[in-house]
């Protein structure tokens, strides 16, 4: 094991090699720093630097879904062609359509002419959504599939032609065929919805379900909510399940009293700063709720959800509990803020 000292020499190591920078590298800059030897006195300090060829990762995009599905929403009045990552939806085309109807009125004679102009028309559209299809979810550069898994949503009759078209490289990544009532975006939204247990593992369906819990379990108050009382809440081990906006904009301040040593531990909003006064205290530490929640959270045992408010249930969240809130492990009556701030100082 590498001692306490050994860490910090290999910080200041890391610390000094940036101060070399001028400017920011244009993809951003991994370091490594550390030592290589089992016994202390025969380690060997390493220090590596790069520039990668493409842009590094924030520590929060390394967190999101990692799995791509493509969409393919399709009826009489028009194909639409989706991407879903994590709480990332995206609209990729869309083409509209205006397909003759099964008995509509006939301007070309008899209604055996019309059923097959009906049909030709059917024909040529779901060939076009598998043309679409395969540009939108097939790599030019690889020749292969450029999502995880493929979803058919609309009418059952269209579903089926336009499966039975598709190209064979998306058809063995096919997830589901959807019967849906919409076209669109709203179909989409829909689909979604139908497939949360076929997709459970994405954050789209996983988010609403576990903030919905929170909704329901109100009247029981077995949950904590705010920024102060969730801190409490965690801090004390009282937080079976923490959920936290990915995007949360407080800062926690850590004060010191010059007179006796004694700790304060603050919740402000980033544009804010402490009221103490600066002759009486001093700043220890100031740092994101949402970085010393990512830092510590699993030594107080809880388990963590990042939240977005790119859905409408993680935008209510965040307008409702103010981004940050969590389960606890038991129902319990957790202090005031006045109460939270005094509780802390006693504990430090």
């Amino acid at each position: 094991m590498f001692s306490t000292q050994s860490v910090q020499s290999a910080l200041r190591s890391l610390i000094s090699k940036l101060s070399t920078y001028q400017t920011d590298p244009p993809h951003g800059l991994a370091l490594f720093c550390g030592y290589l030897g089992a016994q202390e006195d025969k380690q060997k300090k390493l220090l590596y630097t790069f520039e990668p060829l493409k842009p590094l990762e924030s520590i929060y995009e390394l967190l999101e879904e990692k799995r791509t599905y493509g969409f393919i929403v399709v009826d009489e009045n028009g194909v639409s062609v989706h991407t879903l990552n994590g709480n990332d939806r995206r609209n990729l085309y869309r083409l509209e359509v205006s397909l003759p109807k099964k008995h509509g009125r006939s301007c070309f004679g008899s209604k055996i002419r019309w059923a097959r102009i009906r049909e030709e028309k059917r024909r040529w559209y779901t060939s076009k959504v598998a043309e679409i299809a395969i540009a939108q979810f097939i790599d030019p550069l690889t020749s292969m599939p450029s999502v995880h898994g493929i979803v058919i949503a609309g009418s059952v009759k269209l579903q089926e032609e336009v499966q039975a078209k598709l190209d064979p490289r998306l058809s063995a990544i096919m997830v589901a065929v959807v019967d849906i009532q919409y076209g669109g975006e709203a179909g989409f939204s829909q689909t979604i919805l139908l497939m949360k247990d076929s997709l459970g593992n994405l954050k789209s369906t996983h988010e609403p379900k576990i903030i919905t819990r929170l909704f329901e379990i109100n009247l029981d108050r077995h949950y904590a909510f705010g920024v102060e009382e969730t801190m409490f809440a965690l801090t004390n081990g009282l937080l079976d399940t923490l959920l936290i906006w990915n995007d949360l904009r407080s800062v926690r301040w850590e004060l010191v009293k010059r007179a006796d040593s004694s700790t304060k531990v603050l919740y402000l909003q980033e544009d804010k700063e402490p009221l103490e006064d600066p002759s009486d205290w001093i700043v220890k530490s100031k740092i994101a709720v949402l970085d010393w929640v990512l830092e510590y959270y699993s030594d107080f045992g809880a388990q963590i959800e990042l939240v977005s408010d790119h859905t409408a249930t993680g935008a209510k969240f965040v307008k409702r509990f103010g981004g940050l809130a969590g389960l606890l492990r038991f129902q319990t009556v957790l202090p005031s803020t006045n109460d939270q701030l005094i509780t802390e100082e006693e504990q430090d």
